[in-house]
């Protein structure tokens, strides 16, 4: 996940006896990720309504992770100390509301339903600044260290209710963004092993531009608007392609998994044919995916949901645990509760009127690849499996992969050595919110597949700059050292969510994320296409009586 810890601006003027910071005004910031424009936000800056403060009001609305919010951070106008806080999210999981507060020493931060929590300031660095990932809550940075004078700083960061140490660095010579005033100044912050840039004007603070070189992120200044101007709530994200004219029936439906979390779903029956009807279970990548698994404007299991009813399959996807409707608490999850998950729903599908309990097949996308092999070996009865960019290596190795896949020759080898470092850091940590990394990092796909006795068709993109295509054949090896029906097929041109690839430009996890956040389109018709003919092919034969003399199925290697 991106880390967002940056800056917008503030306000001068009043008795020059107070510390300088930048004027009253309402600004715009983008947020971008690799070129990719993934959230906005619009700050006001008031130094004039309420005596002896500076009060930061900030709107914003992001689509990875999709959310919108709004929030309000007080300082104190002579010694620009932190004060209070207080924020509204909308996010997938529901509304939150969270309060914060200084004494001596700390910030308590409250939110409704919960324990308040102290966050104390590190004895090295007292100074403590509120962290919450988003712009606003950076804005007073600049203007806070040259009043105060600090090197460091604490952040109190809301999202874990910890303290972590920032400290000013120097850096040389970092690169200026285009857009940033040839007059500007830089200050470089290193937190959590990261380096955040702050490009702001020396004679009023305001702040052009933030830069996360190792994350290539982006926090630019767009528009300044006069004090007082409306704060206004960012456009949001691009509007999905309108999905074809569907020939089935949807209904909201939720499910219990084995820990008693209660997980939302939606059931889609096809309203031509006969019941009972073969059925498919989605099951989603990694992160807090909704029942769509929507990236930026692409809902890809919606997508998937309506081809497959429309072709005459019942299709269950769900919301993951602690996302949208779920119950549950998505930080939280470990590899063995998202199982309890895909069983859950395994099972729930099953006990439906209209769907025939032989003819249940589970697709998995991404990180659903790798977790369906498990429950496909030890669940009874599951028809086959769809394994769509399924991983091939174990996940730290397909981590490494992704971070030095941009990674220029003479610099891979320190950016290996860097990542190894931090791989093993997560594996032997005890953050809450690593706890799925950690139970997954290591696990080989190879080892479950290979005791899958049930049909398996493996969908790879050859564009694919997550998974990579090229290592699809050891997955593929061990599949068949056991079982005589498996189906590869690769797609040209096409990326991890098997939309065609739009750009000329080398593919990189940083150029394909640009695509997924911001070009709504549409799942490649070859892989639609192939999908329901295997399908087809094995619900029709599940239904013909069987020949004790009949040929096994044999590998379709196209």
């Amino acid at each position: 996940m991106l880390h967002v810890a940056f800056l917008l601006a503030a306000a001068t003027g009043g008795p020059t006896a107070l510390p300088p910071r930048p004027p009253d005004a309402t600004y715009s910031y983008a947020v971008e990720f690799g070129g990719a424009p993934i959230g906005s936000s619009t700050v006001s800056v008031d130094g004039s309504s309420a005596p002896g403060a500076i009060v930061v009001k900030e709107n914003v609305s992001f689509s990875l992770p999709r959310f919108t919010g709004s929030s309000t951070m007080r300082y104190d106008a002579a010694t620009l100390r932190q004060t209070a806080y207080s924020a509204d999210f909308n996010l997938a999981s529901g509304a939150q509301h969270t309060d914060v507060s200084a004494k001596p020493g700390a910030f308590t931060a409250t939110v409704p339903g919960a324990a308040s929590v102290d966050i104390a300031a590190d004895p090295s660095a007292p100074l403590e600044l509120i962290g919450d990932n988003l712009v606003g809550s950076s804005v007073m940075i600049p203007a806070i260290l040259h009043a105060t004078g600090a090197k460091a700083f604490t952040l109190a960061v809301l999202s874990g209710g910890k303290p972590v140490v920032a400290t000013v660095v120097t850096d040389g010579a970092p690169n200026r963004p285009a857009s940033v005033p040839a007059t500007d100044v830089s200050l470089t912050v290193q937190l959590a092993g990261l380096r955040e840039v702050f490009w702001y004007d020396p004679a009023t603070y305001v702040v052009h531009d933030i830069a996360i070189p190792a994350q290539q992120g982006e926090f630019r200044l767009t528009a300044t608007a006069a004090a007082g101007a409306p704060v206004a709530t960012p456009a949001p994200a691009p509007t999905p392609l309108p999905t074809p004219q569907p020939h089935f029936t949807s209904r909201d439906v939720r499910f219990t998994s084995g820990d008693g979390t209660v997980l939302a779903g939606t059931l889609t029956v096809p309203d031509h044919g006969r019941a009972p009807f073969a059925a498919v279970v989605l099951v989603h990548g990694s992160g807090g995916q909704d029942r769509d698994e929507t990236i930026g404007p692409n809902p890809i299991f919606l997508q998937l949901s309506n081809a497959l009813s429309n072709a005459g399959y019942a299709v269950l996807r769900y919301d993951k645990r602690g996302v949208a409707h779920s119950g549950g608490k998505n930080t939280a999850g470990t590899r063995s509760e998202l199982l309890a998950d895909v069983k859950a729903a395994y099972r729930f599908a099953r006990a439906q009127r209209r769907i025939d309990p032989k003819r249940v097949y589970l697709l998995g996308h991404s990180e659903g690849g790798e977790l369906v092999p498990t429950v496909a070996a030890a669940e009874a009865g599951v028809a086959g499996i769809i394994l769509m960019a399924p991983p091939s290596l174990p996940l730290w190795q397909v981590s490494m992969q992704q971070a030095l896949a941009s990674v220029p020759p003479e610099r891979r080898a320190a950016a290996e050595r860097d990542e190894l470092a931090a791989l093993d850091k997560l594996r032997h940590g005890t953050e809450p919110r690593d706890a799925w990394y950690r139970s997954s990092m290591d696990l080989d796909p190879v080892v479950d597949i290979a005791r899958v006795r049930a049909p398996i068709l493996m969908l790879q993109a050859e564009g694919d700059v997550q998974v990579s295509a090229k290592d699809l054949p050891r997955l593929a090896k061990a599949a068949r050292a056991r079982n005589r029906d498996v189906t590869v097929r690769t797609f040209p041109g096409d990326n991890h969510l098997f939309e065609p690839i739009v750009s000329n430009e080398p593919q990189t996890p940083q150029t394909a994320l640009h695509q997924y956040l911001t070009v709504p389109s549409r799942i490649d018709a070859r892989v639609l296409d192939a999908l329901t003919a295997w399908l087809t092919a094995r619900t029709s034969a599940r239904l013909r009586p069987t020949s004790r003399s009949a040929a096994p199925a044999r590998t379709r290697v196209p």
